[in-house]
């Protein structure tokens, strides 16, 4: 009845380290949550692994936001990101519980014969059970700061996301241009080599004209090498074959006019960066490991446990046994170091980033106001200069002022114009994509529905140049073979 008592006492304690911990899925609800708050992203949590097989069709172009939600239920990162929760999250489980016991048998068999003499036990670490709290506790800061770290992962993509899709939206603007400006100088050169036989030009106007068409030929296959590369980059992050029939729209939205303050905005990266709250939760985790291991520096391997045992008499013996380690030559003072040294680098790492947080927000700011500037500077006045000067050249071209190369000209310098605004207004929101990753969330005016900046709709086709009956400017080099 007694060694029942003791057997039932026994596995109460060890039970008391099998406390429970909450499903994966509910644990990191929260992630989902921050996900959300920041990126303004529906995150389907745990993610589908059968996702990434299927091929889906996509018929319309892609918005920013379905790029998002695309990207969010195709891209492999996202079941790495879970899967790292899941290592934690199973850290975690074993922080709840103690080691299992340890039962031991022996025979020993005595040579002049006799009963065998037999010894059964069993153990469990007392060691386990007075840290179990600690623990715990522990664990439950480190899953947390995972939880951060991959929330950070997760709002991170979907930066990348924005600025790929920035990009390429903007590389294939200017592919479509070069494309148009490629074709018509190619007729441009044809015309003048028609001028050329003709008796019209010279053959030094020819060469120039030709070698613009050439040069407008590497421009377009540049442009389209861009554009390909824009593409595959967001493929991958998307999830998606780049040979697939998949596309996005073909224009970006203005920059709006507001301009953000910066002392505001540090302010809210300061609260708001999910990998700097990551460094600082790894501060306190190893703050508080830091205490333990100076407070339990002494204590070793304790284990208690119970014995049987039979002599060759026949005597029974049992009875509760106790193995203590004695802090004799190790005193955990290579312990207490190595946690000193860990938090001494934790803390260092999370005072880089705040600063380095601080100097991005900064800078961001500065590039984002720089990179609307230029976009203003193009379409208030770089633009309408180069479609007056058009006009005034095709005005000039009516009344056989100047030669039909004068007028292409001033068309070709416009085009490049258009070309300057589109890689500028790309530049805006890439600027403000960066700006919203230094500050970790959202910025003002995100949620604003704004109008669309011109695209190459606007400017496309070029209108044709009618050859003149005469071209009297141009007589003035004979023809030369």
């Amino acid at each position: 009845m007694m060694l029942s008592t003791r057997l039932v006492a026994l596995a109460a304690l060890l039970i008391m380290g099998g406390c429970a911990v909450a499903p994966l899925k509910e644990a990191s609800d929260g992630t989902v949550d921050r996900l959300q708050a920041r990126a303004a992203v529906t995150l389907a949590w745990p993610p589908e692994a059968e996702a990434a097989g299927d091929v889906p069709e996509i018929a319309e172009p892609l918005t920013l936001a379905a790029a998002l939600a695309t990207a969010f239920e195709r891209n492999p990162d996202i079941r790495r990101q879970y899967a790292k929760l899941g290592i934690a999250h199973g850290d975690l489980q074993d922080a709840a519980r103690i080691a299992n016991p340890t039962l031991s048998l022996a025979w020993l068999d005595p040579k002049g014969g006799g009963q065998d003499k037999t010894t059964q036990g069993i153990s469990a670490s007392f060691t386990d059970l007075l840290l179990l709290p600690t623990r715990r506790r522990l664990s439950g800061a480190e899953f947390r700061r995972v939880e951060l770290e991959v929330g950070n992962a997760l709002v991170t993509l979907a930066r990348e996301v924005e600025s790929t899709w920035y990009g390429y939206v903007g590389d294939q603007q200017v592919e479509t241009l070069r494309a148009a400006v490629a074709d018509a100088a190619r007729q441009e050169a044809n015309l003048a080599k028609r001028y050329f036989e003709a008796g019209n030009i010279t053959r030094l106007q020819l060469d120039r004209q030709v070698a613009v068409a050439a040069r407008a030929d590497i421009d377009a296959l540049r442009a389209r090498s861009d554009a390909a590369a824009s593409r595959a980059q967001f493929a991958n992050l998307l999830g998606l074959a780049a040979t697939g029939s998949w596309r996005t729209v073909d224009r970006l939205s203005a920059p709006p006019e507001s301009e953000l303050a910066a002392g505001t905005l540090a302010g809210n990266a300061l609260s708001q960066r999910l990998d700097l709250a990551s460094a600082r939760e790894e501060v306190a985790v190893l703050e508080d490991s830091l205490g333990v291991t100076r407070g339990w520096r002494l204590l070793g391997s304790v284990e208690a446990g119970y014995e049987w045992e039979r002599e060759t008499d026949g005597t029974k013996l049992r009875g509760p046994r106790l193995a203590l380690e004695l802090p004799i030559f190790n005193q955990g003072q290579g312990a207490v170091a190595r946690a000193e040294a860990r938090l001494l680098d934790a803390r260092a790492r999370a005072d880089a980033l705040a600063l380095a947080v601080g100097n991005e927000v900064a800078t961001g700011v500065d590039q984002l106001k720089l990179a609307r500037e230029v976009s203003e500077r193009y379409r208030l006045e770089w633009l309408p200069a180069a479609t007056s000067a058009v006009e005034r050249q095709q005005e000039r071209f009516n009344f056989m002022l100047v030669g039909a190369f004068d007028l292409i000209q001033a068309k070709r310098d416009q085009y490049d114009a258009w070309q300057g605004y589109f890689e500028a207004v790309r530049d805006y929101w890439i600027a403000r994509s960066a700006l919203r990753a230094a500050t970790g969330g959202l910025l003002p005016g995100d949620t604003d529905t704004l109008p669309p900046a011109a695209g190459p709709g606007d400017v496309l086709p070029a209108p044709a140049v009618d050859e003149p009956p005469a071209q009297p400017h141009e007589h003035h080099g004979e023809h030369q073979s």
